[in-house]
């Protein structure tokens, strides 16, 4: 019987443990989820349509207390969703940042193959091509921020991409560049993944 109850105690004891050590060493504990004091301010400029072509641009302007969401790895597009709103306040389209940048040109090659880089490449290049109708959110990513690195991350070649200030958020309506669903009266809501909201825009 006392056999029994140590078993038990162990088992118990290593699944506490395991518990801790994912804890900390999980992937949320690198962002806005493993930090309840965050509280960085993206401020963006209004979205702003050029010429009549047809895409709506919104530009980080400020962020403040970026820190505060993670000290060693920055803001990342990966902490962030983005999502198109219409008229009603539906979700009409949704993706994480990080999945829709559209100027990425790494070249990573200590931690990952040419054919990786290659796949990432075209994949950015395929949305930069897109006028809206696949990708109606582009991020024009501008790698202006002091811990963005091409070649920093080993988890997947765009991990370390962060937000920053001169990056760019381009949404696709109809014009003479652009033949996506958004126009006026739909908006973009920003959040974390965690679901908190950054900022939501609208097309005026």
């Amino acid at each position: 019987m006392n056999k029994a109850i140590k078993a038990v105690s162990v088992v118990a004891g290593l699944l506490l443990i395991m518990l801790f050590v994912y804890a900390v060493l999980s992937p949320w504990n690198q962002g806005p989820a493993g930090y309840s004091s965050c509280a960085a301010t993206i401020t963006f400029s209004e979205l702003k349509q050029e010429n009549d072509n047809g895409i709506y641009v919104t530009e980080v302007l400020e962020i403040e207390d970026e820190g505060s969401c993670n000290p060693r790895y920055g803001l990342r597009w990966g902490y962030i969703d983005l999502s198109l709103m219409n008229d009603e306040d539906l979700t009409y389209y949704e993706a994480t940042g990080v999945n829709i940048i559209d100027n990425y040109s790494g070249n990573n090659t200590f931690h990952w193959t040419q054919e990786e880089l290659s796949f990432e490449r075209n994949l950015s290049a395929q949305i930069s091509n897109d006028n809206g109708t696949e990708f109606p959110i582009h991020i024009q990513n501008e790698m202006t921020g002091d811990r963005e690195d091409y070649n920093h991350s080993s988890k997947y070649p765009r991990y370390s991409l962060t937000i920053s200030v001169g990056d760019k958020i381009k949404i696709y309506g109809s014009g003479s560049d652009a033949d996506g669903p958004a126009r006026e009266g739909w908006s973009l809501k920003i959040r974390y993944v965690t679901g908190e909201t950054v900022s939501e825009i609208k097309i005026a």
